[in-house]
């Protein structure tokens, strides 16, 4: 930072997806940020390699232009599990009711340069070689210690302070965060990227699952032609980095596949479990997110994608309360939302992991719920309908009616075709606003329209609202300052589930905050002042 020019307004410590989504999620929102890794260099190795849906809708909604770095992973199409005693069962990878209907492939450093770009093209450079100590915090801001490793360190100031720098986290230890892990003991995992030969059943081109009496083994294709090899053992006691003959070992032993063979092997790494989720993911201007909030065993490729998610929630909250568009409140409904998150993925890791050791599981019963397995691990159902931030109209039970089709409060938002420039609606919710919808009785009629827009007359007055009527055929502004979206063929009505007429409250990161009758303008504007606080107040 050049010497007499103001500190950031947000100091983010870590550089890795989640830092760096943090950070691109405030600059894109106006907010002066700085971000500092204590490496000298960006992490090599594939690592997280598995990008499921919802962090690729993410990266939508963020504006990042993810065409390249699609193209450059490899497809996640079928999964295919072995399980000991059944024939293998394929399950499409695939989800419906998005834009990127399949996971992608493709390794961590390659995300993370993707991101990095992206932040440079902001005016934004990672400064590398320095870990953030926070010192002290009052109320306008926090004074952090930035210390290279030869133990040299400089004083600044910053107004808020995020931590992602991983499992360790000095952040978390300024914060006083309870920090206790949760060990899978007796158990290990073997990671390696390799190419194969050999008789290992089924398509190579799939993910497939192996679960017999001696453990388990994951694998996937990666974009270099290798493939993701990891195995779940009892744990032999050894430490450090494991010979690749030792994964190999282990995989033969787990498959029962005695001619396997792997080549051009590297990334090779063992990881004794825990999970570990911190107590309290805020103290007054500090933060944390991804693994400084949550380390969860890397058994279901949950770690980056949820901190991913962490970061984009986190991003434009903070950004809200930097530009005084929200009180600070809204921060709290950040931990209120994500750390539910975590602490279920933990739960399911050590309900669902088998490494080997302990009771064998039920692999009848197991194999028989494949079935029904449904689309959590996506990312695509996860909701927040006990949120503060999620709303219904005073008196009304519009989310528990029988009848009522579409997303409710909570509900992630239905990307859908609009008849406009953006051309989808996560196109439209990507340019960072609050959005309200508002579907007229008669879609067709004018004067319905325009009674709809005169309900919201008073929401939009509300800095950062954009409230827009939603009809067949009438464009232009309808009055009291709403526009109007064209829905020729009730597509986006459909989505909605808005047939007989609806207001819907969008947040910047495509979910519902808000769902009522198409006359509840009034408790529209009451749960707006709620969740954005004095800031709306001071906006009358």
């Amino acid at each position: 930072m050049t010497p007499g020019t103001p500190g950031p307004e947000v100091l983010v410590a870590g550089a890795g997806p989640v830092g760096l989504t943090t950070a691109i999620e405030l600059v894109r929102r106006g907010v002066r940020v700085r971000i500092v890794d204590r490496r000298a260099q960006p992490r090599t190795g594939t690592r997280a390699c598995t990008v499921w849906q919802r962090s690729l809708e993410v990266f939508d909604l963020m504006g990042l232009p993810i065409g390249e770095y699609l193209a450059s992973g490899v497809p996640y199409t079928f999964r295919t599990h072995h399980f000991a005693g059944h024939p293998p069962h394929v399950r499409d990878a695939a989800q419906s009711g998005t834009p990127y209907p399949r996971p992608l492939l493709i390794g961590q450093q390659d995300t993370v340069a993707m991101l990095t770009r992206h932040l440079s093209s902001l005016g934004v450079e990672v400064e590398r070689g320095l870990t953030a100590v926070p010192v002290a915090q009052d109320a306008d801001g926090v004074t952090v210690r930035l210390e290279t490793a030869d133990g040299a360190g400089e004083l600044t100031r910053a107004g808020w302070v995020v931590g992602a720098q991983g499992p360790h986290s000095s952040v978390r230890d300024a914060m006083g965060a309870a920090w206790e892990k949760q060990h899978y003991s007796g158990t290990q995992l073997l990671q390696v990227d390799a190419r194969w030969t050999g008789s290992l059943p089924g398509e190579p081109s799939h993910c497939h699952l192996f679960l017999t009496r001696e453990g388990s083994l994951g694998s996937a294709p990666l974009p270099d032609g290798r493939h993701r090899f990891y195995i779940g053992v009892a744990d032999t006691g050894r430490t450090g980095d494991p010979e690749v003959e030792e994964v190999l070992e282990a995989a033969r032993r787990v498959t029962g596949v005695g001619d396997l063979e792997f080549h051009d092997a590297r990334f090779n790494w063992r990881v004794r479990l825990y999970n570990a989720v911190a107590g309290s993911y805020r103290d007054g201007r500090l933060l944390l997110a991804g693994d400084s909030a949550h380390t969860l065993m890397p058994v279901t490729a949950q770690g980056m994608n949820t901190g991913i998610q962490d970061a984009f929630n986190l991003g434009w909250k903070l950004a809200a309360v930097v530009r005084g568009e929200a009180g600070d409140t809204l921060l709290d409904s950040y931990g209120a939302e994500r750390r539910p998150v975590a602490l279920a993925l933990a739960e399911r890791n050590l309900r669902t992991y088998w490494g080997g050791t302990g009771p064998v599981p039920p692999f009848d019963r197991l194999y028989e719920a494949l079935d029904h397995m449904g689309a959590g691990h996506t990312g695509l159902p996860l909701a927040y309908p006990d949120s503060p931030l999620s709303g219904r109209p005073d008196g009304a039970a519009v989310d528990g009616a029988a009848d009522v089709t579409g997303p409710v409060a909570g509900d992630r938002v239905p990307d859908a075709a609009l008849h406009a420039p953006e051309g989808r609606l996560f196109r439209l919710i990507g340019r960072g606003s609050w959005n309200v919808l508002a579907f007229p009785a008669d879609p067709g009629d004018a004067e319905s329209a325009g009674l709809a827009a005169k309900e919201l007359a008073a929401t939009v007055r509300r800095a950062g609202v954009t409230a827009r009527v939603v009809g067949n055929a009438f464009g232009g502004v309808v009055g009291g300052g709403a526009q109007t979206l064209a829905d020729p063929d009730g597509a986006l009505r459909a989505a909605f589930g808005a047939q007989r007429g609806a207001v819907f409250l969008l947040r910047p990161d495509g979910y519902v905050a808000f769902r009522g009758g198409a006359h509840d303008g009034a408790a529209l504007e009451r749960h707006l002042e709620t969740v954005l606080g004095r800031a709306v107040a001071a906006a009358h």
